[in-house]
């Protein structure tokens, strides 16, 4: 028996080893009492001011997690909570305190440290104290380098200053991470931000850099617009006319969506080269393809007014207006093309009929994300700053344009 007493008092010692961890992990002796840590936790207060949260009663959820952090001052989870809250309500200075107090306790672990960085990095680049932010989000990576958030947000703060290099460098180490490299999100980002350091080198009269950047987004997403133009853009600057109109006629094969944004390049490129006909090839070509693109049929019509030719150009403009009558830029090419006709009474009065029940406005965009509104086309969100989120608004539905064609 003397054999096996060293072995069960060992025995007897993990187990209470055990039990002991499992009561410090409830209680903490704090100023001589025993604290149990779990109780802001469990009570009401914090069950009731989670609720609040969840329906974004924001000034009810944090008078019931204050009730709730009241009954144990060192509970970490609801402090933090509430010290975002305070963010989200605008009040940055409350935030900033909070979090800068829960830095000072002593007994830390590595995670509990980065996770209080990362809120406070929140806080500063709320209140626009970006070199704070910055410094902020790359300590918290020193400590948790995996930690996704922290590169979002510094990959952001870098995008808001205009630092396209970083805020590159940042993506691509977030898709390594996060292992989405290859998927089309994250290469459509990339792309943008490849279109944006060409940007900047073209500013440098950095020519080759800047069709070197282009030319990397286009290979990393098909359907990076912008890219397409400026490359264009830059081969025009460089007298290569013909190959600057084959880069805008793959833009629109790609994204024939996005091709209104190419028409008045190609135009000007069909008209300095002698064969406007390409251009209307192009357009009849789209609206063949897609009956309810209005925008072909302006930038036709348009071309055509141009030419000498109002009525062919007023026969577009009426189609289009039955695709989309609350366009004024429509309305404003129409009354143009009447004015050269000397307003015939007939096409007057036919004009009148289809914008009987039409409202006027300029073509706004909207962004999916945060539906914050534009009236023209951008590529990142001034509000959320996410990229490539626009699209067109209809007030009504399109109706059959063979209702006017004929």
């Amino acid at each position: 028996m003397s054999t096996y007493a060293p072995m069960l008092a060992a025995l007897l010692a993990l187990l209470a080893g055990l039990a002991i961890g499992k009561a410090w992990e409830r209680y903490k002796l704090h100023d001589g009492r025993w604290i149990d840590r779990r109780r802001a936790r469990e009570s009401p207060h914090y069950i009731l001011g989670l609720n609040f949260l969840v329906a974004n009663q924001i000034d009810l959820a944090i008078e019931e997690l204050s009730r709730a952090a009241g009954l144990d001052g060192e509970g970490l989870e609801v402090h933090m909570i509430l010290g975002n809250l305070y963010r989200e309500k605008g009040q940055v200075g409350k935030a900033i305190t909070v979090h800068q107090t829960l830095l000072q306790r002593p007994k830390l672990s590595r995670l509990e440290h980065a996770h209080v960085l990362l809120c406070l990095g929140l806080d500063y680049k709320r209140g626009g104290f970006v070199d704070r932010a910055l410094e902020a989000f790359n300590e918290v990576l020193r400590l948790d380098p995996k930690n996704e958030y922290a590169l979002i947000n510094l990959q952001k703060l870098h995008e808001e200053q205009h630092q396209w290099t970083e805020a590159y460098d940042t993506r691509q180490r977030l898709s390594v991470l996060t292992g989405v490299a290859a998927r089309p999100q994250s290469q459509a980002i990339l792309a943008f931000l490849e279109n944006e350091i060409g940007l900047e080198a073209m500013r440098r009269r950095d020519g080759l850099e800047a069709a070197r950047r282009f030319e990397a987004a286009i290979d990393l997403d098909a359907r990076a617009v912008p890219a397409y133009l400026n490359l264009g853009d830059l081969r025009v600057a460089g007298g290569q006319a013909q190959e600057a109109a084959a880069i805008w006629e793959k833009m629109i094969e790609v994204a024939p969506d996005r091709a209104y944004l190419a028409f008045d390049r190609l135009e000007a490129l069909a008209r300095q080269t002698g064969s406007p006909e390409r251009f209307t090839r192009l357009c009849r070509r789209l609206i063949d393809a897609n009956p309810q693109d209005w925008r072909a049929r302006l930038a036709l019509s348009r071309h055509l007014a141009a030419s000498g030719h109002p009525k062919d150009a007023l026969d577009l403009l009426f189609a289009a207006l039955v695709q989309n009558p609350h366009a004024l830029g429509l309305h404003q090419a129409i009354w143009r093309a009447l004015g050269q006709l000397h307003h015939p009474e007939a096409l007057v009065d036919r004009y009148s009929e289809l914008t009987e029940h039409a409202v006027f406005y300029l073509d706004p965009h909207v962004c999916m994300r945060c539906r914050y509104r534009s009236t023209e086309l951008l590529w990142q969100c001034p509000h959320c700053h996410d990229w490539n989120t626009f699209v067109e608004e209809r007030i009504a539905p399109a109706q059959d344009a063979t209702e006017v064609e004929g």
